[in-house]
């Protein structure tokens, strides 16, 4: 038997080197650029990122667009600059404390690396949410200790640490202005919002039973209260004292002209009371301690537990006399006050 076998005519033709270069190139570039993009968005979402819990919109407040300045001038100078190697993210209670909880949550879900807590409403609510994202706070209405947020200043020991205020020191500050001005003071009113808690309350109303003075606490929980309150005064009052709170700092001004309107002599934490027309404010300076709190949370970033961060009370303490407001009042300012002031408003 015969066997056939055919063959079939290949035709090989030579690549040509120069098209072979350029699709050699062109990968090699896609690859590159590939792994580019890759490592842009993987570092990006790497970045530690600080949660600031607030009382309302960054944008809609001056006040917090300052203190948040400070807080990230502070990082930056420890080496920590937005968009470089840190990022933040925001959630607010959009002026309703009732709100504080879920946005103190959506920090939690976001799973961020520090919470700055700026008011005690927003602390309670970040401490409710979480027991192992560290909190850096700047409360000046709460006792950490008491409140089981720390085990004591030295060394917190859990997840929080921050910036608090001395209540009963403070408390004792106050009454010591309004009886150099008022020698013959009895009767003092209180305007007091709860949502903070009694702490400074309380503070208060050691002291006036220690001076032998009679307090009328006037509760606001929102800003149509505070008209109503100055109302619905029982007696006449001598004098004043607007206990510290995100609402009663938020209304500062209107609280100034009230206390011109009834010619009550009064008292408050708030720079803004005095500026406004208040006859005196005595309370921490809100830049000086918000560095602090900055400061605080540069060591959580550099790997610090709060748990070994001690707490820190404010390093500035002002006090602002509006002069002119206490002449319209017919008071005097003794000199020895004067000479104390930060700051006189003639």
């Amino acid at each position: 038997m015969t066997t056939m076998i055919s063959f079939r005519h290949f035709h090989y033709e030579q690549p040509n080197t120069n098209n072979r270069d350029a699709f050699v190139l062109l990968l090699a570039a896609s690859l590159l650029m590939a792994l580019f993009w890759a490592g842009s968005v993987s570092a990006k979402d790497e970045l530690p990122r600080v949660g600031i819990l607030s009382f309302a919109k960054v944008a809609d407040e001056p006040r917090l667009l300052a203190v948040l300045k400070a807080l990230k001038q502070t990082l930056a100078d420890q080496g920590w600059v937005e968009g470089k190697n840190v990022s933040f993210e925001y959630r607010s209670a959009l002026s309703d404390p009732t709100k504080f909880p879920r946005a103190a949550s959506a920090l939690v879900e976001l799973d961020v690396d520090v919470i700055v807590a700026g008011s005690a409403p927003a602390l309670r609510a970040a401490y409710a949410a979480t027991r192992t994202i560290p909190i850096v706070a700047g409360d000046f209405t709460t006792d950490p200790v008491s409140a089981g947020y720390i085990e004591n200043h030295a060394r917190p020991g859990g997840n929080v640490t921050g910036v608090f205020l001395d209540a009963p020191e403070i408390a004792g500050k106050w009454f010591e202005l309004l009886t150099a001005t008022i020698p013959d003071l009895s009767r003092v009113s209180v305007l007091w919002d709860p949502g903070p808690g009694a702490v400074h309350l309380q503070a208060i109303r050691n002291v006036a039973a220690s001076l032998s003075i009679d307090l009328q606490v006037l509760e606001v929980h929102k800003p149509g209260d505070i008209d109503k309150a100055f109302n619905t005064l029982s007696g006449p009052p001598q004098a004043v004292v607007m206990l510290p709170s995100p609402l009663i700092y938020g209304q500062s001004t209107r609280l100034a002209h009230l206390t011109l309107e009834h010619r009550l002599p009064a008292t408050s934490m708030a720079r803004g009371f005095a500026i406004a027309g208040g006859m005196i404010s005595y309370g921490p300076e809100v830049m000086s301690a918000w560095h602090r709190m900055g400061a605080l949370v540069s060591k959580v970033l550099d790997g610090n537990s709060p748990a070994v961060l001690p707490v820190a009370g404010p390093s500035n303490i002002q006090l602002v006399v509006n002069l002119k407001s206490a002449k319209a009042l017919g008071i005097t300012i003794p000199q020895s006050i004067l000479l104390r002031a930060d700051e006189v408003i003639r």
